[in-house]
């Protein structure tokens, strides 16, 4: 598989959906902290944490540094999608593609950020569910495992020394 540079158009895509998504992430985290109807505040605090890092990931990947590459690895978190009645997993940041099965079919796209996780024991079974992978996510994942940060694959040449 070819290599691709830190500065390529994609990687640039990669970069401002990750750090737009960040931030409306963080701003979605405090304003959820002071509601009562999002849950607990500490899974907000987490949440906000979560993006902070995937934004400081984005940012330290457009200046080319090998730790932003390296922390997008975050970005696996955004894979799966599960709902049932008893449970429920969605994280996205910037944008959503998920393909999803169960007891329903289809292909969803969202642009914003979201963070959700209920474990609701003792309900009902109603035999609904969902399981899902973000596509959005997996190609941001296949295009960054392509990045080459390093400047050129040829040395410069050596000094000649005077003869």
């Amino acid at each position: 598989m070819t290599k691709i540079h830190g500065t390529h158009w994609m990687v640039r895509a990669t970069c401002i959906t990750l750090g737009a998504g960040a931030v409306l992430g963080i701003i979605n985290g405090f304003n959820a902290m002071g509601s009562t109807a999002s849950g607990s505040p500490v899974m907000c605090a987490v949440a906000v944490l979560i993006y902070l890092a995937i934004g400081a990931a984005a940012v330290g990947l457009w200046f080319g540094e090998d730790l932003g590459l390296q922390a997008t690895r975050l970005l696996l978190v955004q894979i799966p999608l599960a709902q049932s009645a008893s449970f429920s997993y969605l994280f996205y940041t910037g944008a959503l593609g998920v393909l999803y099965g169960g007891s329903k079919f289809g292909l969803q796209g969202l642009v914003g950020s979201s963070f959700a996780l209920g474990i609701y024991p003792g309900s009902a079974s109603n035999g609904d569910y969902i399981v899902g992978v973000n596509l959005l996510a997996i190609a941001m994942l296949v295009i960054l495992g392509r990045v080459d940060l390093l400047p050129s694959a040829s040395p410069p040449p050596l000094p000649q020394s005077p003869s």
